[in-house]
């Protein structure tokens, strides 16, 4: 396909491309972005290689042959795994990536067996389940934005608005600035998913949120923001996206150019090499390289210009674009999900967004840096009332641990010596370690399990479900910001 990126609609051979030859072009457009936000989640990762190695693989697979879904559902397939083994802890971009994973890995099998030739069409995917992909975005953005609606959000002191800024080097929020970043901050979250629920408002949300998750990477959250700015690509016409991969090309020098082609010629030589190379420098280069201001105060710091320079130059690519963004021909980016398995992934995310003010955890539930408070006692949210909670999970009472003879439970717990956890978290935390002497507070009351395995309110076990889906964060008294 040939596509006029200055003058007009796309055209192949000459005539005006059927909006399925653009079609799948934004498949490989999305399979490609994905691929990015994979690799650049990869290196900030602290999985162990036995997992990072393979994702790494089938996402530089995917950047050599985008068009193929079997390499983006392997992909998905491999991220939906290291979803499942961070349970019952993953992060929130991960609990979304595997819950999307798990439903379209499901739907592509069958859909496979049922009509293959449309499972390996990338342009009948893409009309498929890209509605999908949008409204379980939306759902987290909005998800997101509403549980900041809290009285831990809003206060100056403790807010997460704040210290996100602030873990920004050389970024020092003035105290009576701090008003004006909650407001900015909570304006800005609630736009984005309005935003995007409407064909002429689209192009500011992809603004807004290009803005925010640059500030999220600074921050040093790149593995969200590499992997949400992907998202985006799916509320702009095919036909721009098809337009953006011409200036894109047009961009590169032509030495770059015929890098690529031959990189691409040579398609299981470039996976092993690059796979090999950044394999190298994740576990080999960055490792041994002195320890810095930056890297310190950012949780992967290495991935944060990678991140930076793939959103810079889409960035550059959209703004070369931005005229087209309105008024592109073609079908506008729907919302409509036809499937039935589908449908169950929209229930699970809107179940797993609900999950804390139901009582069943306190994180990976769309809350992130958000200071919501929803366990017995605490309850902090401006809207929603405490009576909403269902579970008896968070239930219990408040732990805090004392002293603990196993060094390796001492070292788990190190860094939450001033924290409080609700009984089932602190019942989750020592499960592994029954042997182990813990001297802890239960409501302020000191109690010893000599060992953990003879308590029997320390002691008892978590239920099967609760072990991996019961993600309970940890809390301090004055309040603080917390993933």
């Amino acid at each position: 396909m040939v596509v006029n990126a200055n003058t007009g609609p796309a055209v192949v051979e000459g005539r005006a491309a059927p909006a399925n030859a653009c079609h799948g072009v934004a498949f490989s457009v999305f399979a490609f972005a994905l691929a990015m936000g994979a690799i650049i989640h990869e290196a900030q990762s602290r999985m162990p290689a036995v997992i990072t190695i393979p994702v790494v693989i089938a996402a530089f697979a995917v950047l050599v042959r985008p068009s193929s879904p079997v390499r983006l559902v392997l992909l998905l397939g491999l991220l939906t795994v290291e979803c499942v083994l961070r349970l019952p802890n993953p992060f929130n971009h991960q609990m979304l990536l595997g819950i999307v994973g798990a439903t379209l890995g499901s739907w592509w099998l069958l859909l496979l067996v049922r009509a293959p030739r449309v499972a390996r069409d990338p342009a009948a995917l893409y009309e498929r389940i890209a509605p999908l992909l949008r409204v379980a975005f939306i759902i987290t953005w909005a998800f997101a934005a509403f549980a900041k609606l809290n009285s831990g959000f809003i206060d100056p002191v403790a807010t997460c608005a704040v210290w996100i800024l602030e873990s920004i080097p050389a970024v020092q929020v003035w105290q009576a600035l701090a008003p004006a970043v909650i407001a900015g901050t909570i304006a800005l979250e609630l736009a984005v998913p309005t935003l995007l629920l409407f064909h002429r408002t689209r192009p500011w949300a992809i603004v807004l949120g290009f803005v925010f998750h640059v500030v999220s990477a600074l921050a040093g959250h790149s593995w969200f923001s590499g992997f949400g700015w992907a998202f985006y690509v799916l509320f702009l016409p095919p036909v721009v996206l098809a337009r953006g991969v011409v200036v894109a090309r047009r961009a590169l020098p032509e030495r770059v150019r015929a890098l690529v082609a031959a990189a691409y010629a040579r398609g299981p030589l470039t996976i092993l090499v690059l796979s090999g190379a950044f394999m190298a420098a994740r576990y080999g280069v960055l490792p041994a390289l002195p320890p810095t201001h930056f890297v310190a105060r950012h949780w992967g710091a290495q991935s944060t210009p990678l991140c930076l320079g793939w959103m810079g130059f889409t960035g550059w690519v959209l703004y070369r674009l931005r005229a087209h963004w309105p008024s592109a021909p073609g079908p506008r980016a729907s919302l409509r999900v036809r499937s039935p398995i589908m449908w169950v992934c929209i229930a699970a995310l809107l179940l797993n967004a609900l999950t804390p003010y139901l009582g069943v955890k306190t994180r990976a539930a769309f809350t992130m840096f958000s200071n919501l408070r929803t366990e017995p006692g605490h309850w902090n949210h401006l809207f929603i009332p405490e009576s909403v909670r269902v579970s008896d999970w968070l239930e219990g009472g408040d732990v805090r641990f004392l002293k603990i003879d196993d060094a390796e439970l001492a070292l788990l717990i190190a860094t939450r010596e001033s924290e409080h956890l609700p009984l089932l978290g602190a019942r989750m935390l020592v499960a592994e370690f029954p042997n182990a002497t813990v001297r802890y507070t239960l409501n302020g009351v000191e109690r010893v399990a000599s060992p953990v395995q003879a308590d029997p309110v320390l002691g008892a076990p978590p239920s099967t479900l609760q072990e991996h889906y019961a993600a309970i964060r940890p809390y301090a008294d004055g309040g603080t910001c917390k993933h």
